[in-house]
């Protein structure tokens, strides 16, 4: 399928947006919920259900049994295993700082693709890039005070959510790879619906019953969320199917997440507020992300 690269760039930028707001309302959730694996697992289940009626059809048995192998990639590496690293690292860093982590995603992504997609190969901008947004990194790491107590717990978080950006790059590429054959609302309807039951399960067993009796502001925040998860992830995996789209291109647009991120965590968040250094951070991630865009086509 062919689609102009504006529209690529838009729905890559929508889809970014939503994920932005999603940093704030794990924060807003954990205020009433603070069971990682449970919280996620409503969250990821509410959004399969929401996708059924848009995704199942007469052949959906069929297609399910045909692409089992992309599916179970991106239950386990995108929502059971990277989700459960996520919720665990939210439980120790702040929203503004996860998003800019996050948004270094890009980075790894560039660098797994040279080296296991013939026609997506990193060149000397694409290196500027990652150098750029590996300061951005280090800025963080050293701004969370490491040599205290706090500051190992949100390195420790920080350290997860590098791992939870490294198996969703490995994921992306599985799906790449395919190209064709299986609707980016189905995969998602699978990932959620079955990451999120298995997320419950391992809330069941590490975390206790599941305690419904929430305040409206939490089904706010879980409703939220899990439409984010039902609209992006359909967006992005229908994006990485477009024919002429690269993996590594269309993560740059991910450096969108730490700016827009931050800022609505700032926003909307009473304990987090920004300073010099979480500005300097942000600023070389997102330089990244302007240098490859710049530049890497020339």
């Amino acid at each position: 399928m062919k689609l102009k690269k504006k529209y690529v760039a838009g729905l890559a930028i929508l889809a970014c947006l939503l994920w932005s707001t999603a940093f704030a309302g794990v924060k807003i959730g954990f205020e009433y919920m603070p069971k990682p694996f449970t919280f996620a697992g409503l969250r990821f289940t509410l959004a399969g259900l929401l996708l059924i009626p848009f995704s199942w059809k007469r052949d959906s048995f069929s297609q399910l049994i045909l692409h089992r192998r992309v599916i179970t990639y991106v239950v386990f590496l995108n929502t059971a295993v990277g989700y459960a690293l996520y919720y665990i690292a939210m439980s120790y860093v702040g929203g503004a700082t996860a998003a800019i982590v996050i948004g270094s995603g890009p980075l790894i992504t560039a660098v797994m693709t040279h080296f296991t997609m013939a026609d997506d190969r990193m060149d000397r901008y694409k290196g500027l890039s990652i150098l750029l947004g590996l300061i951005g990194i280090v800025v963080i790491m050293v701004n969370s005070k490491p040599l205290t107590p706090v500051g190992q717990k949100e390195i420790f978080g920080i350290l997860l959510l590098l791992t939870n950006s490294t198996l969703t790059s490995f994921a992306n590429i599985k799906v790449a790879q395919i190209k064709k054959g299986i609707s980016g609302v189905f995969l998602t309807t699978n990932q959620m619906l079955w990451g999120g039951l298995i997320l419950l399960g391992m809330g069941r067993i590490f975390e206790g019953k599941i305690q419904l009796n929430q305040p409206v502001n939490f089904y706010i925040a879980l409703v939220w969320l899990a439409l984010v998860s039902a609209v992006a992830f359909s967006i992005w995996f229908f994006l990485i199917q477009v024919d002429g789209v690269k993996v590594s291109e269309l993560n740059m647009f991910k450096f969108f997440i730490p700016v827009s991120g931050a800022i609505i965590s700032w926003s909307i968040l009473p304990n987090e507020s920004p300073n010099l250094i979480s500005f300097i951070g942000m600023g070389c991630v997102f330089g990244a992300l302007i240098v490859n865009h710049r530049f890497s086509k020339k």
